[in-house]
């Protein structure tokens, strides 16, 4: 015996056709909102992503500023240090060679007869030379920064020290006999006369010159072990 087939669909076939549009356009749509959702996610994620990249970029670069504050701060430090370090050295090195008290006795001690001290004026000055322009070696770098030093050594200049001395006299002979003495101490060098003129300390007194004298600390000279001033021989 056959079999009978007794799928029958009586629906028009246009109402089939539109039914089976309406599905594929369901399915469409449905298609499309999961394409637009994943983009719509995947974007949200890049974004959430990025977001995430931004916070550790701004927190590294704050960890970086910071600590390159901190590293300036750390050589700012050491700057200073090294520059205690080469004040330090500086006044060791040129702590006065001779005492303000010796010179003053020197000066007070070549006095003339008429002639009297009334003041004086002390001025310094670095003057460069090769010694203090050439740096270190390395060898001499590395035994400092063994030793905690910075690596350049202070090259201590060489001073100059002027001395001014005010004073009064009574006549201009004696004047140049106090600069004859003072030409041959061993402390002093360079002896000149700035000026010297006449002056009254009132009109019943007699006239005084009052002289202004410019001389220099002696380059060698260094009584800081106190040794007693001879005064130089006369040249021939």
């Amino acid at each position: 015996m056959s079999q009978v087939n007794t799928s029958m669909n009586f629906l028009p076939e246009d109402y089939v056709e539109k039914r089976q549009a309406q599905r594929a356009a369901v399915m469409f749509i449905g298609l499309l909102l999961v394409v637009v959702g994943g983009v719509v996610g995947a974007y949200k994620y890049t974004q959430f992503q990025a977001k995430a990249d931004f916070d550790t970029r701004d927190r590294v670069s704050a960890e970086f500023e910071e600590a390159s504050k901190k590293i300036a701060e750390q050589q700012q430090l050491e700057k200073r240090k090294e520059e205690m370090v080469r004040k330090a050295e500086i006044t060791t090195s040129l702590m006065e060679r001779v005492k303000r008290s010796t010179l003053v006795g020197e000066l007070t001690r070549l006095l003339p007869t008429g002639v009297n001290f009334v003041g004086m004026e002390l001025k310094s000055k670095d003057v460069v030379t090769p010694q203090n322009v050439h740096g270190n070696s390395e060898l001499e770098k590395a035994q400092r920064l063994k030793d905690g030093l910075p690596a350049e050594a202070v090259k201590v200049p060489a001073v100059d020290v002027t001395v001014t001395v005010l004073g009064t006299a009574t006549t201009d002979a004696e004047v140049s006999e106090y600069m004859a003495k003072l030409g041959k101490s061993p402390l002093l060098t360079g002896v000149a006369l700035l000026y010297s003129e006449e002056f009254k300390k009132s009109k019943e007194d007699a006239p005084l010159r009052k002289f202004n004298l410019e001389m220099h600390i002696h380059p060698d000279a260094d009584l800081r072990g106190g040794e007693p001033l001879v005064e130089a021989s006369p040249k021939n």
